[in-house]
């Protein structure tokens, strides 16, 4: 497993069956190639974001949704790409920062509002602080030691999801949520 550093544009090349020079003639440089690569997937995730928020659903059913969401996307993500990007790319991790501040945590405080109004989760908790919680759970795995507790990054991120979600339901919300979560497959 290498991260974005360790790839180089010959390989980049030889991966997608053109020459470097191609590449070089629609990028300048290799940051150039890896801050449109985080622009798509942005573009990507955001839509998809906008379309679970398009769904009228109980707030539930949209963590179920997100989770089965959350499990694609991560079971193919190397965690050494967000460190380079991190490391390496501060545009580029900055973009990444804008979106969640402007998406994901808008997106995980309308789900914490909906199941607060709906008895799912607890009425007392703080939604803004948790949607910030959540979204650091999410980042901070990517570069912590948790991988020495899990056996996959997949794992990791979803037993601290497990732990959020639990953290967040009523009784009557932790019903709904195991008889649901028995009807569907993960």
């Amino acid at each position: 497993m290498y991260g974005v550093r360790a790839v180089t544009m010959d390989e980049i090349a030889r991966i997608a069956g053109i020459s470097k020079k191609t590449i070089y003639e629609e990028f300048s440089s290799k940051e150039e190639l890896v801050n449109a690569a985080i622009e798509a997937s942005i573009k990507e995730y955001r839509c998809d974001l906008d379309e679970m928020e398009s769904i009228d659903e109980s707030a539930i059913d949209h963590l179920l949704r997100m989770t089965r969401y959350l499990r694609e996307v991560f079971t193919s993500m190397n965690p050494l790409l967000m460190q380079d990007i991190q490391r390496f790319y501060p545009k580029c991790w900055l973009k990444i920062n804008e979106f969640k501040t402007e998406k994901v945590l808008q997106n995980i405080i309308m789900v914490l509002e909906k199941g607060k109004e709906s008895g799912d989760f607890r009425i007392e908790i703080n939604s803004e602080l948790l949607a910030y919680m959540r979204m650091d759970q999410i980042t901070n795995t990517f570069t912590s030691n948790y991988a020495k507790f899990s056996p996959s990054f997949l794992d990791c991120q979803l037993a601290i999801l497990d732990h959020f979600i639990h953290g967040i339901l009523t009784d009557q919300g932790r019903s709904n949520y195991y008889r649901k979560l028995q009807t569907q497959e993960l």
